[in-house]
């Protein structure tokens, strides 16, 4: 199986990931609105690696697609465009579960 990801980097050290996952909550929130907060809860998966500084997002389905563009203009209105880098990641997943 095969899954299109959303890799957001944040390259400015000064913003803090505790405040990029809040932001990836309330975006998720915004999600919820549009498509239903079960549905949301079952098919998005997006995680947050304080470490590298960056939040994967699976845009393989609708809301994920929704979940990746609601915080990509959330992150880069809260932090500014030169904060963050976006790019798509594609992962080749064994067994057809994710």
């Amino acid at each position: 199986m095969t899954t299109t990801n959303i890799n957001f980097i944040i390259t400015d050290p000064l913003v803090p990931m505790d405040e990029v996952e809040t932001t990836l909550r309330l975006a998720r929130l915004a999600v919820e609105s549009l498509h239903d907060e079960d549905r949301v809860a079952i098919e998005t998966v997006s995680t947050v690696d304080h470490a590298s500084r960056s939040c994967l997002i699976d845009t393989t389905v609708d809301t994920g697609r929704a979940l990746a563009t609601v915080f990509a203009g959330y992150v880069r209105r809260e932090f500014g465009n030169a904060a963050v880098r976006v790019q798509r990641v594609t992962l080749h997943v064994e067994g057809g579960e994710r």
